[in-house]
């Protein structure tokens, strides 16, 4: 079967996906806006879409206008591909399935540009909580935006605030042709046998680019509070990894190391920047513990990376790959952007070390059970099978 995706660009957690699907005997074409600095291309290189005539004049507007990291940003909702050529090449390369990516302008045009060329298994695919609001009702505007785009939708994120599902699942439900396909992470073989504690320390490892919405911050905070509060020593240290290229981000991480300094707790730290993917699973094999301390993280990747290394995994609330922690089995939520609560977890951790290789076991054994390919091929085949009537 062939398969056409898209999205902004070719991110980690779409690698496996399409891994899978190849080694399972299918194509893999991949539509993006532009290619990232840290993307892996050694499972397929994505085709770039072409920019329509305005839409050159909107990114040329945008790139005078913002810096480099609100560029990419507002390129997401702006970018406007050349229907054209975007036809031409779902013409060309013929696709049995459309899974396509965000209700955006871009992939407004490459759902017209399927239709036209006959495609007709087309999946929404975002990353907007499975579970919504009994009560919500959709906008006039919305009903005819969403009109616009395939009916079918499959979504990596059960729900965006895991303590809706925790404390308020009652307010919830399902809706019709919507379904929930898992991400896809092989566990790493080398996490079998790992061992824990290198140089007899408590080793907490914290990925994401050194953006604001990726909130360091509130664990060199944390940290502090711990400090504070006596529940620090020499057995404990904290490694940041993150994305440094743009001048916003050098200056974000030079402002988090300067905040680390300023609070006395510098030497509990290693900042590190610009770690090429295929070396992250050496690190993940050096660290214990996984947090993810965004403010608000639409579907973090780095939780099953890190699970699939056999870390433990700490994250916020607010969070799309919370749910795929079992809380006390294989990791923790803190309240979002809350230095207390998040030292109260360290804590926790820290005072029950002898734990955390049967958490960082639980977790691998989770990755085996419910975020393999298996599981994945599972969902997508109802998916077709309900919809469409198509077998994989």
């Amino acid at each position: 079967m062939k398969f056409l995706m898209s999205a902004q660009r070719f991110h980690t957690n779409q690698a496996p996906i399409c891994k899978a699907l190849k080694e399972d005997g299918h194509e893999v074409n991949f539509f993006v806006q532009a290619r990232g600095m840290a993307e892996d291309h050694t499972v397929l290189v994505p085709t770039q879409m072409k920019l329509s005539l305005i839409g050159k004049l909107i990114d040329r507007h945008l790139k005078k206008k913002y810096d480099e990291t609100t560029y990419e940003s507002m390129l997401t909702e702006r970018f406007i591909p050349s229907l054209w050529w975007t036809y031409r090449e779902v013409k060309k390369y013929k696709p049995d399935v459309a899974v396509i990516r965000y209700r955006m302008p871009y992939t407004m045009v490459l759902n017209l540009a399927c239709k036209l060329a006959g495609v007709k298994v087309r999946i929404l695919y975002n990353q907007t909580g499975l579970y919504t609001k009994k009560n919500e009702k959709l906008s006039f505007k919305k009903k005819l935006v969403f009109s616009m785009f395939p009916k079918v939708r499959m979504t990596t994120v059960k729900i965006h605030d895991v303590f809706d599902l925790k404390y308020r699942a009652d307010e919830f439900h399902i809706l019709p042709h919507e379904y929930f396909l898992p991400y896809v992470h092989e566990p790493n073989p080398a996490a079998e046998n790992r061992s824990y504690f290198k140089d007899g320390v408590l080793n907490i490892l914290d990925v994401g680019k050194y953006r604001p919405y990726k909130n360091h911050f509130v664990l060199v905070n944390a940290v502090k509070v711990m400090k504070d509060r006596g529940d620090l020593g020499d057995d404990i240290h904290f490694t940041i990894i993150g994305q440094a290229g743009a001048p916003e981000e050098i200056k974000y991480y030079e402002d988090l190391q300067a905040r680390a300094k300023e609070l006395s707790v510098y030497e509990y730290f290693t900042f590190r920047t610009h770690i090429p993917y295929h070396e992250m699973k050496k690190l993940y094999l050096e660290n214990d513990v996984f947090i993810l301390t965004s403010k608000e993280e639409q579907a973090s990747i780095a939780i099953l990376e890190a699970m699939a290394n056999g870390l433990t995994a700490i994250s916020t609330n607010l969070n799309g790959t919370a749910h795929y922690i079992t809380e006390g089995s294989d990791g923790f939520f803190f309240e979002t952007d809350n230095p207390e609560s998040l030292a109260d977890t360290l804590k926790y951790i820290s005072d029950n070390r002898d734990q955390v290789p049967t958490w960082g076991k639980n977790a691998l054994q989770s990755i085996k059970d419910n975020y393999t390919y298996k599981n994945y091929k599972a969902a997508l085949s109802e998916v077709l099978d309900k919809e469409f009537g198509v077998t994989l």
